[in-house]
């Protein structure tokens, strides 16, 4: 008896575990999007650029700015990190 409610326990533990697994996907996405910014950021200010990342959010002319220099860059990275950024802005706005 002891050994089937161990079983019953162990069920109702995984379950849970899959339930906050799926539940921390979208804190995934965010904490990914984070890290593009960052990186998005430090690679401008490794130009001699700085932005501000509030007013990136809030004004889409501002940010379609940056975006475009960043997609100009000679820097592939700068490049690849605007192009996560746009697509991320893009797919919110949908």
């Amino acid at each position: 008896m002891f050994s089937s409610q161990h079983k019953v326990i162990n069920m109702q533990g995984q379950t849970e575990h899959s339930a906050q697994a799926n539940a921390s996907v979208p804190e995934a996405d965010e904490r990914v999007l984070l890290l593009e910014e960052v990186n998005f950021k430090w690679l401008l200010a490794g130009m001699g650029l700085w932005i501000d990342m509030v007013r990136f959010h809030q004004d889409p002319v501002y940010a379609a700015r940056f975006l475009a220099l960043a997609e100009a860059s000679e820097s592939p990275a700068l490049r690849k990190c605007a192009a996560a950024l746009q697509g991320k802005k893009e797919s919110a706005c949908q």
